[in-house]
């Protein structure tokens, strides 16, 4: 008989600048499901923040976009330097 594997499918989720101390961790992966949405996980780990700055796989987005098994989202502030 053969044998299945199971994937379980991924988020990756990244934080930087004051977006760490408000989640309180660099980095987590959390479960895909259908329908799940960039601003579900914003307001699942950081509910509070305002100045929150956001980006699916390396593109910065502006509002809320569906995601995928294996994205990579990042929250991070406004920056500014030279």
């Amino acid at each position: 008989m053969a044998k299945t594997e199971y994937r379980l499918c991924m988020i990756e989720v990244l934080f930087f600048g004051r977006m760490v101390d408000a989640a309180g961790m660099r980095h987590t992966s959390l479960p895909h499901s259908e329908g799940l949405r960039l601003s579900d996980i914003r307001v699942r780990l950081l509910p509070d923040m305002d100045g929150v700055r956001m980006s699916v796989n390396k593109v910065q987005v502006v509002g809320d976009q569906a995601l995928h098994d294996g994205d990579e989202v990042a929250f991070f502030s406004v920056f500014s330097g030279g």
